[in-house]
């Protein structure tokens, strides 16, 4: 597997290799310390697997650069990792198109699990951010959830099968799919990954 890290603090990019050399799916990474030299590892190298980039990257701003990248390379996996865990922050970051967002705050463990998350073709919020969107109120021009849907969202969010929400919630199975139904219907979602951005940019985490 092949990383780079693109942080604007040549410390924090020291740091992050070091912990990445001790996971051993990793084969190789990259650094870059701004917009010009990561341009110049996706252009001129083989392409990485994931970028970790920092939502402020030196003059750059990194949901803009997100942006191109993706646009360039739609396939490449890019992971918000950064210190702002602000709601607005989040909100636009996802919509730039950052396949996940990782507070620095986190640990080891953290990162494995974003890594092999958005890898798996899914979105990673970090734990801490997690725990910010569901403290927020509910707007007034927000659909109107059930307790219940309330609960099987955020399970959903966590990451849980629907036979884990099913047991979890003592409900069967079919409950769980009828409900999950209602939810993609009321935030107007087509997908999973759809229905977790509208949760998002709606408030409801």
């Amino acid at each position: 597997m092949y990383i780079i890290l693109a942080d604007d603090h040549t410390i924090v990019l020291d740091g992050l290799e070091l912990l990445l050399s001790t996971f051993g799916f990793i084969d190789r990474v990259e650094k870059a310390i701004d917009e010009i030299e990561l341009n110049q590892l996706i252009t001129n190298n083989s392409k990485p697997d994931l970028i970790f980039l920092d939502i402020v990257f030196g003059k750059s701003d990194g949901k803009e650069v997100c942006k191109n990248i993706k646009k360039l390379f739609p396939d490449i996996k890019i992971i918000a990792l950064t210190s702002y865990g602000d709601i607005s922050t989040v909100k636009t970051a996802i919509l730039a198109g950052f396949d996940g967002y990782l507070l620095k705050s986190e640990d080891r463990q953290t990162m494995i699990d974003a890594i092999q998350t958005v890898l798996a073709g899914e979105q990673f919020f970090s734990p801490q951010v997690k725990n910010i969107f569901f403290q927020q109120s509910i707007s007034k021009n927000k659909p109107t959830l059930t307790k219940r849907e309330e609960e099987i969202l955020k399970l959903i969010i966590d990451e849980k099968t629907t036979k884990e929400i099913a047991e979890e919630l003592f409900i069967s199975e079919k409950t769980v799919e009828n409900h999950r139904t209602n939810l993609m219907i009321k935030l107007d979602a087509k997908n999973m990954a759809g229905l977790v951005k509208k949760a998002i940019t709606m408030g409801f985490i």
